[in-house]
């Protein structure tokens, strides 16, 4: 045996029992260093994206490992389960979750596990009772989770948040305790409640319709959750969840007297949320509730010590503007006269708006996030991107993205809002074409702000392109069935070919598969140009070829022609590995050129 070989061994150990893999694994975890994290798994290609995310939250080292004995009947995807975990943001990077297997070479970790994997029953409403203790960071939380009721043969596979301790919780008619994964490999009994990093399982294939868990944790961080004396914004994996999938909410939030709390929906009694009865509250202190039977992804609370800047009542809807330390009434009317006419416009194009009100909060140390019957927006941008938000209360909030596989609500969102609404004066398209080099396409774009932001571009850019195929009325049509028939439903990229397709009558297979599962597009060059004098008129032939692709794409671009400042130009169709084209002037051209803009994602190769 070499040296190299020697210590090969050495930093690599037959690993074959479950406890030495666990202290190995976390060994290997406090390290930070990557090669030894790499070595845990089967193929080191599996560790791809737990190395990505390990980088957006600050290093390996802020990382946990854990590690558990399959749920009950999860016993056939492999005989432990792993968990890296650690504080995570809202729609973001997420705790991944690895098979443990038996090879040859001892333990080793296979491919990461998706969050819909398996998914046999879901959560379909959630009553959250929040207690708010701004002194000390910390939320404490009572969950009560309802399922939809379905025969399972598998323990409910749930997440919550890593930063949220669990306290108690009941999942089925077997009084359990709660179990946390430690430096042992545990053994739960049937009705136990399983925690291991963000996973939370019932560990029985029989539980309740009707599970409670009880939790609380710190929330303090510099950009993202936080409760301090100022504000609360309670937007991450702070309730259970299967899959990120939706589900209607009641949430009873009790906090400061003196500050605005809002969650997601209108507000109703506190006595009626489902929750028990109202605990008394100091003078100090105040309880309140809001109900959303819009079944979405992700409830939130937010608010603080905010000031009402400005208010409307507009077309039988009550539009607010609030600020935080300090009310600007001008700014404040301006947002909310920005509110009402996204409203009313998105309900002239689209559908009915689902609440009867929609208010803004300016976030201070938050950049912003999603949400349906309010927004939450860094102040400063509260007005540039007031609008895109209302659109995320009709792709996103009607119709469900869960963030899990892609980001499709982003792409449909940016471009009813920049291309439909504001007509691309923030220059959306010059953005979504510079995506061209990019290769990822958008149906493995779940975390919206990954590669600079290409969900948003790419995909609006494309629904413009989708525009020249069936036109702009079409696209609305498709996008009206499909906000009606998809209400709660979890959605993707393939679900809307069909919605598209039917207001059209036209197969768009061919479009989705060019432009949204597939990120290697064409590459254009004139490969000859001949003017010819036709009495007082001249024609070009113009002949182009495409390239880069296995196969010749079905795709629109202008074919120019230039004489100094006299320009003529003709929107083509090409579908052969090379086509001719002719184009009529008043000039006898000097130059010839192909402009894919805005009519495909595609670059342009000048003839050597």
């Amino acid at each position: 045996m070499t040296l190299l070989a020697a210590v090969l061994v050495l930093q690599t150990p037959y690993l074959a029992r479950p406890e030495q893999f666990l202290l190995y694994a976390k060994s290997a975890v406090g390290s930070g260093v990557q090669s030894r994290v790499e070595e845990l798994f089967q193929s080191k290609a599996d560790a791809t994206y737990l190395l990505e995310m390990a980088r957006d939250r600050g290093g390996m080292r802020t990382l946990k490992f854990s590690m558990i004995p399959a749920p009950p009947g999860w016993e056939d995807t492999a005989p432990y389960w792993a968990i890296f975990h650690t504080r995570q943001d809202i729609e973001q990077d997420h705790d991944p979750v690895f098979p443990v297997l038996r090879t040859s070479g001892g333990l080793k970790l296979g491919r990461e596990t998706p969050e819909w994997q398996g998914i046999e029953t879901r959560i379909t409403d959630i009553k959250a009772d929040v207690k708010l203790s701004p002194a000390a960071n910390m939320a404490s939380i009572r969950a009560i989770v309802t399922l939809d009721g379905k025969k399972t043969t598998r323990a409910p596979i749930l997440r919550l948040g890593d930063i949220y301790q669990l306290r108690s919780g009941r999942v089925s008619t077997v009084d359990g305790k709660v179990v946390e994964a430690a430096d042992t490999i545990l053994k739960p009994n049937e009705g136990d409640v399983v925690r291991a990093g963000s996973l939370l399982i019932p560990w029985t294939t029989k539980p309740s319709v009707t599970m409670s868990f009880a939790y609380d944790g710190v929330v303090n961080s510099s950009d993202e959750d936080k409760i301090n004396d100022r504000q609360i914004y309670l937007t991450a994996w702070w309730t259970p969840s299967t899959g990120r999938l939706p589900h209607s909410s009641t949430v009873r939030v009790t906090g400061p007297r003196a500050w605005i709390l809002k969650s997601e929906g209108p507000a109703i009694d506190p006595a009626t949320a489902g929750l028990g009865p109202v605990e008394a509250v100091g003078q100090d202190q105040q309880c309140l509730a809001f109900r959303c039977d819009l079944p979405i992804s992700y409830p939130k609370v937010i608010g603080g010590a905010y000031l009402l800047a400005a208010e409307a009542n507009l077309g039988g809807k009550n539009y607010r503007a609030y600020h935080l330390t300090t009310a600007e009434p001008e700014r404040g009317q301006k947002e909310v006269q920005a509110m009402a006419n996204a409203v009313a416009f998105y309900e002239k194009t689209l559908a009915p708006f689902p609440f009867d009100h929609y208010y803004g909060f300016d976030a201070v140390g938050y950049y912003g996030i999603e949400s349906y019957s309010h927004t939450l927006l860094a102040k400063g941008i509260t007005l540039r991107f007031m609008s895109h938000e209302i659109g995320h209360t009709y792709f996103g909030g009607i119709t469900p993205c869960a963030y899990v596989r892609d980001s499709w609500n982003e792409s449909l969102t940016q471009y009813i809002d920049s291309i439909v609404y504001l007509n691309n004066s923030d220059r959306t398209l010059e953005l979504g074409i510079r995506t061209v080099g990019l290769d990822v396409p958008l149906t493995k774009m779940p975390v919206a702000h990954a590669y600079e932001s290409a969900t948003y571009y790419r995909g609006a850019y494309v629904m413009r392109m989708l525009e020249d195929e069936i036109g702009r009325e079409k696209v609305l049509e498709g996008l009206r069935a499909m906000l009606k028939d998809r209400v709660g439903k979890d959605t993707a990229w393939p679900d809307l070919p069909a919605y598209f397709e039917k207001a059209s009558g036209q197969n768009l297979a061919w479009f989705w598969s060019q432009w949204v599962s597939n990120s290697k597009f064409p590459v254009l060059t004139v490969a000859d140009a001949e003017p010819v004098q036709i009495e007082r008129k001249w024609r070009t032939r113009v002949t182009v070829t495409q390239s880069g692709t296995p196969q010749p794409f079905r795709l629109r671009f202008k074919v120019v022609v230039r004489r100094g400042p006299q320009r003529v130009e003709s929107v083509v169709t090409m579908k052969a590995p090379g086509e001719t084209f002719t184009i009529a002037s008043d000039f006898q051209p000097t130059s010839t050129e192909v402009e894919p803009f805005p009519h495909a994602l595609a670059t342009v190769r000048k003839k050597s």
